[in-house]
């Protein structure tokens, strides 16, 4: 690795970190957290199976954070953040298996990413998936150049580890298939068949689900809109991924390595799709995240052979329009909230007084708002509704039933002394 890339990475880590904290925890966060943090092995696992495409370990790696160095929105994001660095590093390292000159800018072109930002920044799963999906592209690199038992040991892990993480991996390692020797083949099936035990037990614990919670229908083919699918695919719109797609459009050459690029291209922008319309889930820009070091590499060259032709200025320019573009995006990602969770939180607690409870719409919701304020649990109010006042708070994740639902049980009993608004909530106090 070169001495602009060891610099790079060493700035995006010190960015990274630093951004950790600049918003609280959006709702995503705030249910994984919940649960990472309250919760023990054993029910983490079985909340974790519970839900649509989750794999394990990095519900298992938040826990341990939290539980070790407490709880707080950095300590949350820090495994997201840790693996984002650590991806970034083995991005660097794979750089130089594809490209002659331009390494650091490729490795700038991934850092900056603004789906690739977003998860590092995030509290949630996919930055981990990413890490180990980048590791089994590394090990499969060696591998194809030299086999030995070691590697291909590592390499099972690593796509073990990948499909432990986030099970979108699979495309990637799938990619990789046609273009190994037998062996490698072996290797790597074994790492995606090492996934079957717990596919299985997730999916009886989702049907015992199901017969509590009936199933939502979530996949809609309005949701594969293809300017929608251009806009989200960088997670930066419309300008980060046209920047992209005139730099791979220079590359493309379907032969040798550069094949095993847009193999992983096609494969992990086209299954992700397939698996949406077959598990009936919606369609969301992360689920694209695994196909995003192909694509750079593939700009990558495309930066390279627009030098070639003496058409620097162009290959500049175009990475100077992405470049700023993210930018503004990784910006406005690390310093806007995404929702009002911890701002209505410190409003309820601001106007709780000592004789009053506290009523979510829908109750479960309490959850939402103690996470920043523990004490509110202890405030939740009882079915009988027998405090004197009551401080009812409807989220933006609030459905209008479960609205007129509250406003039915209390207005039965109170009167509504006040109300206001925090962004998309609303907290209205009731008393007698």
């Amino acid at each position: 690795m070169d001495k602009p890339s060891h610099v790079i990475i060493s700035v995006y880590a010190v960015v990274l970190l630093s951004c950790l904290a600049l918003t609280p925890l959006w709702l995503d966060e705030v249910l994984q957290a919940t649960n990472a943090l309250n919760s023990g092995v054993s029910q983490l696992m079985r909340w974790v199976q519970v839900n649509a495409g989750a794999s394990p370990l990095p519900y298992l790696a938040q826990h341990v954070f939290l539980r070790w160095f407490g709880h707080s929105a950095w300590v949350a994001r820090l495994p997201a953040a840790l693996c984002s660095i650590l991806g970034g590093l083995v991005f660097a390292v794979i750089c130089p298996r594809f490209l002659k000159h331009g390494r650091w800018i490729t490795l700038l072109l991934f850092l900056a990413l603004p789906v690739q930002f977003r998860y590092g920044l995030e509290g949630r799963v996919y930055s981990q998936g990413l890490l180990f999906s980048l590791l089994t592209l590394w090990l499969f690199l060696k591998l194809n150049e030299r086999y030995s038992l070691e590697l291909a040991v590592l390499y099972f892990l690593a796509v073990a580890a990948a499909m432990y993480s986030q099970p979108l991996t699979v495309f990637p390692v799938l990619a990789q298939m046609p273009l190994a020797g037998r062996q490698v083949r072996i290797a790597a099936a074994a790492g995606l068949l090492s996934y079957l035990p717990w596919y299985f037990a997730q999916h009886q614990a989702q049907a015992r689900y199901q017969l509590i919670v009936p199933p939502t229908t979530f996949f809609s083919l309005r949701q594969l809109n293809p300017l929608t699918f251009l806009h989200d695919i960088t997670g930066g719109g419309y300008v980060c991924t046209v920047s992209l797609l005139l730099l791979v459009a220079w590359a493309i050459r379907p032969a040798g390595y550069q094949r095993l690029l847009v193999n992983t291209v096609a494969a992990a922008l086209i299954g992700p799709i397939l698996m949406d319309v077959v598990f009936n889930y919606f369609f969301a820009e992360r689920q694209l995240l695994f196909a995003m070091p192909a694509l750079i590499l593939l700009a990558g060259r495309g930066v390279e052979r627009l030098g070639a032709e003496r058409r620097g200025v162009l290959a500049w320019a175009i990475v100077a329009v992405f470049l700023v573009a993210a930018t503004v995006k990784n910006y406005r990602q690390a310093t806007t909230s995404r929702d009002d969770l911890a701002a209505t939180a410190d409003a309820i607690a601001a106007h709780l007084r000592p004789e009053a409870c506290v009523l979510a719409a829908p109750p479960e919701q309490i959850a939402f708002y103690s996470f920043f304020h523990p004490e509110l649990e202890q405030r939740a109010c009882g079915k009988d509704l027998s405090s004197q006042e009551v401080v009812a708070v409807v989220s933006g994740y609030t459905s209008p039933a479960e609205r007129r639902k509250m406003s039915d049980a209390v207005s039965n009993r109170f009167g509504e002394r006040e109300t206001f608004r925090i962004g998309q909530s609303e907290i209205l106090v009731y008393g007698h």
